[in-house]
């Protein structure tokens, strides 16, 4: 039967249609071919924080038990440096095959960009998004000795003392955000001291070098021990780490604040090997080693989410975190 083109439709326009559709088709199908091959060999996750903390535990058991499920080992490695940066030119270098994926810390492509215009880290071109493997909210802890031991005890001490508290932070990452918004939100000034990951925040804290940190599980063991005072915490909810510890809310600051971990993957890495990623990393996290672990790490498995509903969850903090740095001022390089 010959084929008739509609007389609106021109035959050069029917005809970049019909290609159009072809290689669409073809693209899916390689992609889908590609899928069932994947992976052929180890898989190499990349986290941009340093090793010891509470996500860079629960990233390799994760990454561990995912590889796994698909069939091969994995190589995890702790990429620092240029306030966790270097991992985005390390994914565009790859191959964009599945085979090198990367665990980062959510201010790496939510926070920074927004406040260094000079960063265009952006989903779908810099890298693709595969999901978000768990989040956890952050405690306040100050060192033991300090003049006060509450949040309304800190706001007189800083108020009456600008300047003079040493606050640890993660530079580039959730918690130097967290830090700029919640001395602005209770109008205090304190000295704000960038360390290269979580855990050197709190040693620092440890060793008198800083009075306060905003800390996620990793200060856990040092509260416990009285090493550290833990003084609200930053979730909706009351902490199950911290239970008789009152939220931000209950103490009169009127915002909640919680860090996700993101797992990417090269920019052009096939959408069939994406969903395949995704699949082996969430039946990952429901197996009861790893579910028991990030019971005991006090965070909340996100990675349920979809391909799609990760890159809409990157886009919907960019656009609920955009207006509150840009307000503040918040600047970095």
């Amino acid at each position: 039967m010959q084929a008739t083109i509609p007389r609106s439709v021109s035959p050069v326009r029917a005809l970049r249609r019909f290609f159009a559709g072809a290689f669409a088709g073809l693209a899916f199908a390689a992609s889908t071919v590609c899928a069932q091959n994947f992976p052929t060999r180890p898989i190499n996750v990349i986290y941009n924080n340093t090793p010891g903390s509470g996500p860079d535990v629960m990233g390799r058991l994760i990454a561990t038990e995912a590889a796994k499920i698909l069939g091969q080992s994995v190589i995890y490695e702790n990429r620092t440096g240029a306030n966790g940066r270097l991992i985005i030119p390390a994914l565009k270098a790859a191959a964009g095959d599945g085979h090198v994926l990367g665990l980062v810390t959510d201010g790496l492509v939510i926070s920074q960009p927004i406040a260094d215009p000079a960063l265009q880290f952006e989903a779908g071109k810099d890298y693709e998004a595969v999901s978000v493997l768990f989040e956890s909210p952050f405690v306040l802890a100050i060192r033991p000795g300090m003049a006060f031991t509450d949040l309304k005890g800190f706001i007189a001490y800083a108020k009456s003392n600008p300047g003079k508290i040493n606050f640890s932070v993660t530079a580039g990452a959730s918690s130097q955000f967290l830090a700029e918004r919640f001395v602005r939100a209770i109008d205090v000034s304190v000295t704000l001291i960038p360390y290269k990951g979580g855990e050197a925040g709190v040693m620092a804290a440890l060793g008198g070098q800083t009075d306060m940190l905003f800390s996620t599980s990793t200060a856990k063991p040092h509260v416990d021990s009285n090493k550290l005072l833990a003084v609200i915490t930053t979730g909706s909810e009351r902490w199950k780490l911290f239970p008789a510890v009152p939220t931000l809310r209950e103490s009169g600051v009127a915002f909640t604040a919680a860090s996700g971990y993101p797992l990417i993957a090269p920019p052009g890495t096939p959408r069939a090997v994406l969903a395949r990623i995704n699949r082996a990393f969430e039946q990952a996290s429901r197996s009861p080693e790893i579910v028991k672990r990030i019971e005991e790490f006090g965070y909340t498995s996100l990675a349920g989410m979809s391909v799609e509903q990760t890159a809409a969850y990157i886009r919907s903090e960019i656009e609920a975190w955009t207006p509150i740095i840009r307000k503040a001022g918040i600047k970095m390089n």
